[in-house]
């Protein structure tokens, strides 16, 4: 009886299981887009944007705004001006708007970013943290400047990160930032970004400005698309209209849609169901009740071209952080809705094929997924991403396709390290300090995570060692160079967060030249061996030039030459010493012949001396006198007194790797890379992924953050 009871109580709570896992609801439908854009007019403007391309920018981005949404613009210097109501999108208010926008100017003082912020969140003490979400984008090429005190601008931007910004995004706001010019406070911008859930931006020049709103407006506006691939695009009967973004070069051959029945719309094509508005970098086409079937457009599309559908078949996707940390994975939960909802026709889901692509800053971002199981019985499919071990911007499309109809998704993110990188200088008693710090004390758990340094100099093979922890969740890594050249600092670092999430993270490389001005001469010991025996020879031509011309009394080196040969006419000739005629100590083929023999000896010894300095000591990779720290693994070539390009440092990884230099294969005094033999070890999780410790292509060695470094341009 008890065993009854207790098949019915299991049974009891799988039936009450079940029924959670079935009642969980499908991802809603998006909210309606709230956009509300802040935009600089600070003098620096007339600098960093010329032309004023923010009017342009900003003109199609009134246009791109679908019905029903909710939009407004604020411009803002030292004050803050409504520029654009906050108001529903009519096409009064886009006509409005879009007369608006040539007030756009460059004449304000100062760039006070808190009161923009706080104007755009007008309505926050209406709102709670149910409200609807909705999305500041602050577009600027300065910093927090509202006052000349620079303590008065210290504190006001303390106040923005640290007071305004969480208490925004805990009434559902939230805020991208876009950076114009290099002289923005870029960490400024991308902390009040990533603590809002917002989206960073930058936008090197005007000409970027328009590609980094796109960026934006894509995240923030929900809409339908289609792929596009080869410039076709294929339209199913669903679909009561569509919106074709193509982007052109400028003088580009104009843009023409051919449709499936082979008409050709253009600029000047004249139809009530046809819109066509052409500016000097997109055309924007709007076609409604689309003839079904594939079409195509005639140019050669550009970045963030796009097409985007109203219709009555929707891919309904589950909302994503806009930021997430390294090693968390990338959740995906959608479904297909109809005009009657959610989707469940196992046999008409089954024709369809879904797949996720995940693309980041190189080839070690990119993952593919597909589904291939039987489809949900509830329709809501998931996906999950394997989480990114690197940190950077990241770009997700899922993509469906049903034979007849075609959906794209498209989502992009910026994954954050779990450490901040800092590389310190000291010059102290005619020493110089390179110092590497990972701080990761309020992400990582101390006790579980390792960090390794993977040291790399010009001509030279890597080392790789651990850091010290200096304190719980911050480690630090000291490197004195002695030997010129340009340095490199490779970080890996593994294990747990603070909330028990394993990570597995590739830290941003830092770099540094040796020497720099005022850095004590470094030490190079083949150069001084060269310029000593070049001294020796010189004396030598010398010591042999004079004995040629019978000036004996010259010393005469005797590596080279015997010495001079004695006067042998004696005063018993009758004849004083002073009177005889002076002769060379030996015929001159003679003494030609001496010098020809001792210049190559000394070249020969040279060349043997060198080949000892090289070959048989123990080279350190940046001190050549200790021998405490680790030491190169093979023969090292002379660097020269201009230390070689940056560039140049992907032919020295190369070396890396033992097997492929002879040398150290032979060399039985080499001893492999110390690596640290723990579980948590990072270098070791890479040998089993047989890949290269720090692997450097030149997008991972130039990066955005390596370009701004005035040392490496």
């Amino acid at each position: 009886m008890p065993g009854r009871w207790l098949l019915l109580l299991w049974a009891a709570l799988l039936a009450i299981g079940s029924a959670q896992v079935r009642s969980e609801p499908a991802p809603r439908l998006p909210d309606q887009a709230d956009i509300r854009l802040v935009v600089d007019i600070s003098g620096s403007m007339t600098r960093t944007d010329p032309d004023n391309l923010r009017r342009p920018a900003l003109s199609l981005l009134v246009r791109l705004l679908p019905a029903g949404s909710q939009a407004g613009v604020w411009s803002f210097g030292q004050r803050v001006n409504a520029l654009i109501p906050h108001q529903p999108v009519t096409p009064d208010w886009k006509t409005n708007a879009l007369d608006r926008v040539d007030d756009i100017n460059s004449v304000a003082l100062f760039t006070h970013i808190g009161a923009a912020l706080e104007a755009a969140a007008y309505d926050r003490d209406e709102r709670t943290a149910d409200s609807p979400r909705a999305d500041i984008i602050l577009l600027t090429d300065g910093m927090v400047d509202v006052s000349p005190d620079a303590a008065v601008n210290a504190r006001e931007q303390a106040r923005v990160v640290d007071e305004l910004v969480p208490a925004l995004r805990a009434l559902g706001y939230r805020v991208h930032t876009i950076g114009l010019s290099d002289e923005t406070d870029e960490a400024l911008l991308r902390a009040i970004a990533r603590h809002s859930d917002g989206m960073f931006s930058r936008a090197r020049d005007a000409d970027g400005l328009m590609d980094s709103l796109l960026q934006i407006f894509q995240q923030t506006v929900p809409t339908e698309q289609l792929p596009l691939n080869g410039g076709l695009f294929l339209i199913d009967e669903s679909v009561r209209e569509f919106t074709a973004l193509i982007r052109r070069e400028p003088g580009q051959e104009a843009t023409a849609l051919t449709s499936p029945n082979g008409e050709v719309l253009t600029v000047d094509t004249e139809s009530d169901s046809v819109h066509w508005h052409h500016a000097e970098r997109y055309d924007l086409i709007t076609v409604r009740q689309p003839v079904p079937g594939r079409w195509g457009v005639n140019v050669a599309l550009q970045p963030l071209s796009r097409v985007t559908v109203i219709s009555n078949l929707q891919l309904t996707v589950a909302p994503l952080s806009n930021n997430i940390r390294v090693g968390e994975d990338v959740p995906l939960r959608f479904h297909i809705r109809g005009q009657q909802g959610v989707l469940k026709d196992s046999e008409w889901l089954d024709l369809l094929t879904l797949s996720a692509e995940m693309k980041g800053p190189n080839e070690r971002g990119q993952a593919q997924e597909r589904w291939q199981q039987a489809p949900p019985s509830d329709g809501v499919y998931q996906l999950t991403m394997p989480a990114p071990r690197q940190s950077g911007e990241y770009e997700l499309q899922l993509t469906l396709d049903g034979k007849t109809f075609q959906r794209l998704f498209t989502h992009r993110f910026s994954v954050n390290s779990q450490f901040a990188v800092t590389l310190e200088k000291h010059v102290e008693e005619g020493r110089t300090v390179w110092t590497t710090r990972v701080d990761g004390e309020n992400t990582v758990n101390p006790e579980q995570t390792h960090v390794v340094a993977h040291v790399h100099r010009t001509g030279a093979f890597g080392v790789v060692e651990p850091l010290n922890m200096v304190s719980p969740g911050v480690w630090s890594y000291p490197i004195e160079p002695r030997i010129r050249g340009h340095y490199r600092v490779g970080l890996q670092a593994s294990g747990q967060t603070l909330d028990g999430h394993a990570f597995d993270e590739t830290l941003p490389s830092q770099y540094f030249t040796y020497p720099e001005a005022g850095d004590p001469t470094p030490i190079d010991p083949v150069k001084t061996s060269i310029d000593a025996l070049t001294v020796e020879l010189e004396q030598s031509e010398s010591a042999a030039r004079k004995a040629k011309l019978g000036e004996t009394s010259a010393a005469v080196n005797s590596i080279t030459l015997d010495a001079p040969v004695p006067n042998l006419i004696s005063a018993s000739h009758g004849a004083s010493e002073a009177s005889q005629p002076r002769r060379a100590g030996a015929h001159p083929a003679v003494l030609w012949g001496s010098l020809a023999l001792a210049n190559g000896l000394l070249l020969a010894l040279g060349y043997w001396l060198y080949r000892q300095l090289v070959n048989e000591r123990k080279p350190a990779l940046w001190d050549d006198e200790e021998g405490n720290e680790e030491t190169a693994l093979a023969t090292e070539p002379a660097l020269s007194s201009t230390p070689q390009p940056m560039q140049q440092i992907d032919a020295g990884m190369s070396k890396t790797d033992p097997s492929s230099n002879p040398d150290k294969a032979q060399d039985p005094t080499s001893k492999p890379d110390a690596t640290p033999s723990s579980a948590g070890d990072p270098s070791s999780s890479l040998e089993r992924e047989e890949e290269p410790l720090f692997p450097i292509d030149d997008e991972a060695l130039f990066s955005d953050e390596d370009e701004d470094d005035p040392r490496f341009r």
